[in-house]
C-alpha cells in the first residue's frame, strides 16, 4: 500500500502541474556575460520561449547607485515589519509551499554551457491559511529582473547579476540545489517570507500525469486560436495529456507579451484542474505518482501536505504586480516595490 506521504505528494503535484505558467522552451538566447558558470553540489545550504523556446536572463552587474533602497524595515529579533509607521507581525497561521515548473527534465550540470540543466520557469507561491482552512496560489513573473546569485561549478559565488528570476534555479547541480537557490531568492523577494516547503515538476512529467486523470475539460475565457482553430473563446475543450502540455508550455517567444498571454491560460486551466482532481479522490494516486517518475522532486513537510487535500483553494489568482517591458533585448517584469510589500503584508502578516 502507498505510504500516506506519497500520497499527499502526488495530490499537490497534480494541482501545481497546471500552473505551469511559464514553463519555456529548450533555445537558451546568450547572455551578456558569456563566462557564467555554474553551481556544484557542495555549495548551497540547506534552507535557514518561439513555441517552445524561451529567452535567457540578462546578466549585469549592478553599480552601487543602482540599488533601490527598501520600502519597509525589518525588526532582526522578532522578524516584525514597520511599513508607513506600521508594525506588522508574521501570521503563524500560515505556511508556503513553492512550486517550479522546469523547462528541462535534464538535470545535469557540468560544465558552462548555458543549454545544460533548467530554470524554473512556472513559480508559484502557496500560501496556506490553517486557521480559514484555504489557499491563496501566488503566481510569481519568471521574467522579474532582481539580483541573481551566480556561483561556479566548484560552487564559490562569483557575483550579483542583475537577470529574470527564472535564471536562478540554472546555478544549482542538482534538483535539490537548484530548488534551494531558487526558494531562498525567492524568500528574498518577498519580504524575506519564510517558505516551509518546495516541490519541482519538468515539463516531461505534464502530459503521463494529465491522461492519468483523463484530461481536463474547461471553457476557454480568452481567444486562442493562436494554438488551435477549435481554441475559440467561449469553446469548451478537452485536453488531453499532449493538448494540455502544449495549452500550458507553448509561446511565441519572439512576440513580446507572450508570457503574460501564457499565464493567463495557465490560470484557466489551474481552476478546471482543481475540480477535476477534487471529483476524482485519491484512486488514481499510485499510478500517478508512477507516471510522474523522475520528473518530481519534493522536500515539503507531510503534515503541511495534508492541507492541500482537506482545503479549499481561493478563487483568486494573486500575481505580482509590476510593470512588463518589452523595449530590452528580452521581456522584463518590473515589481512594484510598495503594491509588493503591501500584498505581502496581507498574506502572512498581520498588523500589531
Amino acid at each position: 500500500m502507498m505510504k500516506k506521504r506519497e500520497v499527499l505528494v502526488l495530490a499537490i503535484i497534480f494541482v501545481c502541474v497546471i500552473l505551469f505558467t511559464g514553463i519555456g522552451g529548450f533555445l537558451i538566447s546568450e547572455r551578456r556575460n558569456n563566462n557564467v558558470v555554474r553551481k556544484s553540489d557542495s555549495a548551497v545550504a540547506e534552507p535557514a520561449d518561439k513555441n517552445e523556446e524561451d529567452d535567457a536572463g540578462t546578466t549585469d552587474e549592478k553599480d552601487e547607485s543602482d540599488v533601490k533602497p527598501e520600502v519597509y524595515t525589518r525588526d532582526s529579533f522578532d522578524g516584525s515589519i514597520i511599513y508607513q509607521g506600521k508594525r506588522y507581525e508574521k501570521n503563524t497561521a500560515i505556511d508556503t509551499v513553492l512550486f517550479l515548473g522546469i523547462d528541462n527534465s535534464n538535470q545535469s550540470r557540468e560544465g558552462v554551457d548555458l543549454a545544460e540543466g533548467g530554470r524554473s520557469d512556472t513559480i508559484i507561491l502557496f500560501a496556506i491559511d490553517n486557521e480559514n482552512k484555504i489557499i491563496a496560489p501566488l503566481e510569481i513573473n519568471r521574467d522579474s529582473m532582481v539580483d541573481v546569485d551566480i556561483y561556479d561549478n566548484d560552487g564559490n559565488y562569483l557575483a550579483q547579476g542583475f537577470e529574470q528570476l527564472t535564471m536562478q534555479y540554472s546555478y544549482g547541480k542538482s534538483a535539490r540545489e537548484a530548488c534551494n537557490l531558487t526558494k531562498n531568492k525567492i524568500s528574498d523577494l518577498l519580504c524575506r517570507t519564510r517558505i516551509d516547503g518546495v516541490i519541482s515538476l519538468t515539463v516531461d512529467g505534464i502530459k503521463p500525469i494529465v491522461d492519468q486523470i483523463g484530461g481536463v475539460d474547461l471553457k476557454l475565457e480568452t481567444d486562442e486560436t493562436q494554438l488551435d482553430p477549435s481554441y475559440c473563446k467561449g469553446a469548451f475543450v478537452h485536453l488531453d495529456g499532449a493538448s494540455a502540455r502544449d495549452f500550458v508550455h507553448i509561446r511565441d517567444a519572439e512576440v513580446r507579451g507572450s508570457n503574460i498571454e501564457r499565464m493567463s491560460r495557465q490560470t484557466q486551466f489551474m481552476l478546471a484542474m482543481f475540480q477535476k482532481i477534487r471529483m476524482q479522490g485519491g484512486s488514481v494516486i499510485e499510478e500517478m505518482e508512477d507516471a510522474a517518475g523522475d520528473n518530481l522532486y519534493e522536500d515539503v513537510n507531510a503534515d503541511i501536505l495534508t492541507h492541500f487535500t482537506d482545503y479549499e483553494y481561493s478563487e483568486e489568482i494573486l500575481m505580482l504586480p509590476g510593470e512588463n517591458k518589452t523595449d530590452g533585448i528580452h521581456d522584463e517584469f518590473y515589481i512594484d516595490e510598495n503594491k509588493l510589500t503591501e500584498m505581502i503584508l496581507k498574506l502572512f502578516y498581520m498588523e500589531s
